[in-house]
Formats: C-alpha cells, sequence, structure tokens
C-alpha cells in the first residue's frame, strides 16, 4: 500500500515596505545603487509579499512608536507583523520589547 505523499505547507514570506527601504539605502550605501536594486529584484523573484502602508499598519506603529524603545522603521515592522498575525522574524535586540508580536529571534 501507498501513501499519498503530502506537500509542505507553503509559507508566505511578507516584507514591510520599510524593510524595502531599509535594504534599499544599507546596500546602496556599502555595495552600490546597483547592487541594492538586484537584492530587491532576487527578493521579488523569489515570490515576497510586499506590505504597504496600509490605515490599520500606520495606527498600530503610532501606538508602539508612542510606547517607547523602537525606531520609526522598527515600529512599522512590528506593527506589520502585529497586524497580519505573522511571526517577526529578526536579529534585533530593539523588537524584545515589542510583546504583542510572535518572535524569532535569529542569531548574529
Amino acid at each position: 500500500m501507498r501513501c499519498a505523499a503530502t506537500r509542505p505547507a507553503r509559507t508566505t514570506v511578507l516584507l514591510s515596505f520599510m524593510t524595502r527601504m531599509e535594504l534599499l539605502y544599507r546596500i546602496a550605501s556599502d555595495e552600490g545603487q546597483e547592487q541594492a536594486e538586484s537584492a530587491v529584484r532576487l527578493l521579488d523573484a523569489a515570490g515576497v509579499e510586499w506590505v504597504s502602508c496600509e490605515p490599520a499598519i500606520l495606527e498600530e506603529a503610532a501606538r508602539m512608536k508612542a510606547g517607547g524603545g523602537l525606531s520609526v522603521a522598527d515600529a512599522w515592522i512590528a506593527a506589520t507583523a502585529a497586524v497580519r498575525e505573522a511571526v517577526l522574524v529578526h536579529k534585533d535586540r530593539e523588537f524584545a520589547r515589542v510583546r504583542q508580536v510572535r518572535q524569532e529571534r535569529l542569531r548574529r
């Protein structure tokens, strides 16, 4: 008897528009504009879902920023995870302050 093969669950990778901006400026600063644009093209080809500024995310980011301890960029990124009920995957200790978001911290 053969078992039907089960397909692994597909994971959607969400990236905030703020993450896109950070990638572009950091890579452009270190390696040049062409490399920055190439990195974003690779992410696009991988099928990530870019999340734009949405009213619910804006309001959550403002609440998080008002709570203190987060940069504007990190507040946007954390708010995107919170509103989309996603896991925030990061290497930034600053996110430890964000208790309302499920997180997975990567090693440096």
